[in-house]
């Protein structure tokens, strides 16, 4: 399962932004921190599934202390990494 960290931002309308670093094409708000990151999830497997389509290599997640993650079986780093050269 890959699991990526995410930061969770508070908006000015009183709902929850969730940013993910190693992704910046990934972001989803909700109400509550819990609906947001439900919403983030699916959000991450669109933007991964879009990454394979387009032949990009997935993002190796970063290791943020502390920071809540997101994750998702359906995808993986392994085998996914482009070529050098």
């Amino acid at each position: 399962m890959l699991s990526y960290p995410v930061r969770l931002v508070p908006t000015e309308t009183g709902s929850v932004l969730v940013r993910f670093p190693d992704i910046p094409e990934a972001a989803a708000t909700g109400e509550t921190e819990d609906e947001a990151l439900e919403q983030a999830q699916q959000v991450l497997e669109s933007v991964l599934a879009t990454y394979c389509l387009d032949g990009r290599a997935i993002p190796s997640p970063t290791d943020i202390c502390g920071a809540p993650l997101v994750g998702t079986a359906k995808f993986s780093v392994i085998g996914m990494e482009k070529p050098n050269g």
